[in-house]
């Protein structure tokens, strides 16, 4: 029984890592510790409704994204953060999927990646990635996150029971490390193409998930991928009786309105058309407070 433990360990390692050869490694920090403190922040846009190109000062890099203001913020507005996989940038990923057209109320941004992160498909770490792990890459994109959501707490009306995170390929493996690390204060979290390990799991808390994978994904493979749906059901509580399918779609529920989708479809590792909209009905279903 050790040695099947064991397996099941270092496989669900490497489907935390989505589009990159290293997985997390084990780690003590509980997913509702305290952030640290952002180092700094600046940006060149005023936070008006509309699109912007921001950039952030973050322990003396630039880092930037692209945010997305909605046209009423006279109240507390949901945010979502869009991670775009390894090679990507935020103004494609924003057009792939448009977050912010399905869901207009919303504050959305998508953050660029930096080069360093080696990748499947860049050995080199050439092309912009993510951290996938605790201590990658010094943490970087780990200060980036926080400095990001302090800058928009401070300039824009943030719904603080509503937060959340998704992406797709290495972005989902960052969106994975963030409800480890950041969990507080993430209300729900989407994986396109990439799903979270066993590792981090074991210290993630409990929030509901939605997971998207291709079973001809020629990147991470299927194989891979389906093995978390039942490492995920365990650790959300699912009530497997309580599933419901609809095409591709399965939707299933835990107590306290926990919820996991699963979205296995026929394709490969893009994002499917009919994704975003599944995504943003199921973030607007969920709270911090509420499950």
């Amino acid at each position: 029984m050790t040695r099947v433990w064991i397996g099941v360990v270092a496989l669900t390692a490497v489907l935390a890592a989505g589009c990159s050869d290293r997985g997390p490694t084990a780690q003590s920090t509980s997913a509702s510790s305290s952030a640290p403190p952002p180092a700094s922040s600046t940006s060149d846009a005023n936070y008006s409704p509309g699109q912007h190109d921001v950039s952030f000062a973050v322990n003396g890099a630039t880092r930037t994204a692209v945010l997305v203001v909605p046209s009423d913020v006279s109240h507390p507005a949901p945010l979502v953060f869009a991670f775009h996989g390894h090679g990507g940038n935020g103004a494609n990923f924003d057009r792939k999927i448009d977050i912010d057209g399905l869901w207009p109320d919303a504050i959305v941004i998508y953050p660029d990646g930096l080069p360093g992160h080696s990748g499947i498909t860049d050995p080199d770490g050439s092309q912009p990635g993510w951290q996938v792990a605790p201590g990658q890459e010094g943490d970087r994109d780990l200060a980036f996150y926080d400095t990001m959501l302090a800058t928009l707490r401070a300039k824009l009306p943030v719904d603080n029971d509503r937060i959340y995170v998704m992406g797709h390929s290495n972005g989902s493996a960052f969106t994975s490390l963030l409800l480890s690390q950041r969990g507080d204060a993430i209300a729900a979290t989407a994986n396109i193409s990439s799903q979270p390990g066993a590792l981090l799991l074991a210290i993630d808390p409990v929030r509901s998930m939605f997971m998207s994978m291709g079973m001809t994904d020629p990147l991470v493979p299927f194989a891979q991928q389906v093995k978390s749906i039942p490492l995920v059901q365990q650790k959300l509580g699912i009530d497997p009786t309580s599933a419901a399918v609809d095409g591709y779609l399965t939707t299933a529920h835990g107590a306290g309105n926990i919820e996991l989708d699963t979205y296995v479809h026929p394709a490969g590792h893009e994002v499917p058309a009919e994704v975003p909209a599944l995504i943003v009905k199921f973030f607007q279903r969920h709270t911090l407070s509420g499950g």
